[in-house]
């Protein structure tokens, strides 16, 4: 398998990510089939729907990832590509969609209001972000998730004081884990 991938062309590798991002858009990815075949069956389990909607968020970042490779492969020259994540954004909004269906079905279901929350800022709408993490906070202040996501949300804000703090409390909540700190590129104080 290796030889076969040494030996593409450039174009060939195009036409490669070419095909998997038309497979993304129209029947989306094997989570997603899966999922949707069994909600088709039974599309009373909120755990599914919940799934679908972090399938649809994994699948619009591959596709993101798919044009970044698409675009490098177009410019090899080019030091940094960017993509706009325009070609993500309906498997965004799909996502957004599922996780409103969850909290109709039950509105206190666990994680929802964080997995909202990456999907908006995911499409760069930061308030709507910010306010999703804080109500997942609200339902439970030790949602290190929620803590850690809320603070990279106020640095692309602009927010660095509100950033380091919500840090501090990801870290504070689990310490085990520098990840969370390192990944934000923030100093925390211990």
């Amino acid at each position: 398998m290796a030889d076969i991938i040494n030996n593409l062309t450039p174009e060939g590798m195009i036409q490669i990510i070419d095909r998997q991002i038309e497979k993304l858009d129209t029947v989306g990815s094997d989570d997603m089939i899966r999922l949707r075949k069994h909600l088709e069956h039974d599309a009373s389990d909120p755990t599914m729907w919940f799934d679908l909607g972090i399938a649809l968020n994994q699948a619009a970042m591959q596709r993101d990832y798919l044009e970044v490779d698409r675009a490098q492969l177009l410019n090899p020259g080019a030091e940094e590509m960017d993509v706009d994540g325009s070609g993500s954004t309906h498997l965004l909004e799909e996502a957004l969609s599922v996780f409103r269906k969850v909290l109709e079905m039950e509105p206190d279901y666990y994680g929802v209001h964080t997995q909202m929350g990456i999907v908006y800022s995911n499409l760069h709408r930061f308030d709507e972000a910010e306010q999703c993490y804080l109500q997942a906070l609200k339902e439970d202040e030790e949602d290190f998730s929620a803590a850690y996501y809320l603070g990279l949300t106020y640095r692309d804000k602009g927010d660095e004081t509100l950033a380091q703090k919500y840090l501090a409390l990801a870290h504070e909540l689990n310490p085990d884990d520098d990840t969370f700190v390192n990944a934000a590129g923030l100093a925390v104080e211990r």
